[in-house]
């Protein structure tokens, strides 16, 4: 269990005057506890009242489980007969949230806990606490930034593999299947996606991996990610498959230049929309500013998307110790793409890139 992470959310708390945080399995539960576990029909739920010891709520088959794996003493448990909902009362009982207010991950809590709280200490009021967690998760301990490096490195190897496996009549999956290989035999924990976007596919920014050969002249996009030890890395390269014509060299240049003016820029002190435009403003002075239709990049940790945000709504300046991903793209429908794309941590005097694979287009 992480004391001070916790004793942090407990001053957010007291700040909002919330009797306690209710907490769902899931990537802020892994934060404060170091459990990770998943949703199930069994509700299990991690209660941080706003002073004192926390404890669990969840069913008995996890009771030593959760306090062999985090340290918490006071489980209370139920069995599946029983049903959880006097284990609840029994919790929530000594906190005295009845008519009061209890802080919630609004993001994460199913319909599920949240009729299992009311029945256990109605009338209650509810308010959303992810943006407390959400502001702590954003900038990274040195234990987690060794996570995310080495996840970054196994996600260098999957690109490595992707390139080795691009040739003509190899299809999209039969790539992705020699990336997933790669990571796995690398120590990855687990591979959250693996995209594999060939010729015209790769104008979908988002596309599904299928059974398309790789032709003479495609642009390959390789989106592809890892997880260690909890933390994600993102990495996306573009590859070509022999010659691509003109024009998909062109924007492959256009992106390059895009994305190296971000990682070469960015700072602490700067906004998310200022590091946007790093990038969209040189794309729009190529003339393709309609074809890049997302952000620049996202937050990235304990999930894949996560805050903050490298778009140009976010003006709030960055820290130093916050990583996200810098992905600028164009992509030209029934042509194909480009995007490329890296895992980076800002430094006070710029940022530090956790992905190494080459990005230049090797014709």
């Amino acid at each position: 269990m992480h004391r001070e992470r916790i004793a942090r959310l407990q001053q957010a708390l007291k700040g909002e005057r919330l009797a306690c945080a209710l907490i769902v399995p899931g990537p802020n539960l892994f934060y404060l506890t170091g459990l990770r576990m998943r949703m199930s029909e069994r509700i299990t739920m991690f209660v941080v009242p706003a002073a004192g010891e926390p404890f669990f709520i969840a069913p008995r088959l996890e009771a030593e489980k959760i306090r062999e794996y985090t340290g918490v003493k006071d489980v209370f448990d139920y069995v599946d007969e029983a049903g959880p909902v006097g284990a609840a009362e029994r919790a929530l009982a000594g906190l005295h949230v009845r008519g009061g207010r209890v802080g919630a991950e609004y993001r994460y809590m199913r319909l599920l806990e949240r009729d299992l709280v009311e029945r256990a200490a109605a009338p209650l009021g509810f308010r959303d606490i992810g943006g407390h967690i959400a502001e702590m998760r954003m900038v990274k301990d040195a234990e987690e930034l060794v996570a995310m490096q080495r996840a970054a490195e196994i996600v260098d190897i999957g690109a490595a593999a992707a390139k080795a496996a691009i040739a003509p009549g190899v299809t999209e999956r039969e790539v992705a299947a020699a990336v997933e290989r790669a990571m796995l035999a690398a120590g990855a924990e687990a591979i959250p996606f693996n995209t594999i976007l060939t010729g015209p596919n790769g104008a979908l920014p988002h596309g599904l991996t299928g059974d398309r050969p790789i032709r003479e002249g495609d642009l390959v996009i390789c989106d592809i990610g890892a997880e260690y030890k909890g933390y994600v890395a993102d990495i996306t390269r573009t590859y070509p498959c022999g010659i691509p014509e003109p024009k998909l060299v062109e924007i492959y240049r256009v992106v390059y230049e895009a994305q190296k003016n971000c990682r070469e820029k960015a700072r602490a002190g700067m906004s998310g929309a200022q590091i946007d435009a790093l990038a969209r403003a040189v794309i729009a002075r190529a003339g393709y500013g309609e074809y890049f239709i997302h952000r620049t990049g996202h937050g990235l940790g304990l999930e894949v998307h996560e805050e903050p945000y490298i778009v140009q709504t976010n003006t709030r300046p960055l820290s130093a110790g916050m990583t996200f991903t810098i992905e600028p793209g164009v992509y030209l429908p029934g042509i194909g793409g480009v995007r490329i794309e890296d895992d980076v941590v800002l430094t006070p005097d710029g940022c530090r890139v956790l992905t190494q694979s080459p990005r230049e287009l090797e014709e």
